[in-house]
């Protein structure tokens, strides 16, 4: 059993806490200072990154499983409490977005898990975000010889 996933405490846990962090302490300091009540924009400019933050968040970053194990003819999903166990044939699709922070891989599967349908983790970092991931290419030619045999 292979662990295939990167660490996401940073990008699920530390940098949001920060984000949300920051724009609490702005408003709590804001609003002491009396500057809220000289200028609406004081509010609206914390409550917009506060709303698109937690968009940004949802789409990109909290959809990622905690740690992705490669098991030879299955993968091992955890996320939270929960766990999925996918068998490489059961895989329809692999996507992989290589030039964005973090890179995700995006797994669809035939049905429904305990999970979900769409698994999403981050691969391991690398130095060379301009070539093509060499554990998503592997991976997908075992999925292909799942498939095939």
């Amino acid at each position: 059993m292979k662990k295939i996933s990167g660490s996401t405490f940073y990008f699920k846990r530390l940098f949001p806490t920060v984000w949300f962090g920051f724009l609490a302490f702005f408003i709590i300091t804001a609003a002491s200072s009396g500057a809220m009540s000289e200028s609406f924009m004081f509010m609206v400019v914390p409550v917009f990154m506060a709303v698109f933050g937690f968009v940004f968040f949802k789409k990109l970053l909290w959809d990622l499983a905690d740690e992705v194990y490669d098991e030879g003819d299955s993968l091992l999903f955890r996320k939270g409490g929960k766990e999925q166990r996918v068998y490489l044939k059961e895989i329809i699709n692999i996507s992989h977005t290589q030039m964005q922070s973090p890179e995700k891989v995006v797994i669809q599967l035939r049905s429904e898990g305990t999970i979900g349908k769409e698994l999403a983790f981050n691969p391991p970092m690398r130095f060379n975000l301009f070539s093509k991931n060499p554990m998503v290419n592997e991976l997908i030619e075992r999925v292909d010889r799942a498939k095939s045999t």
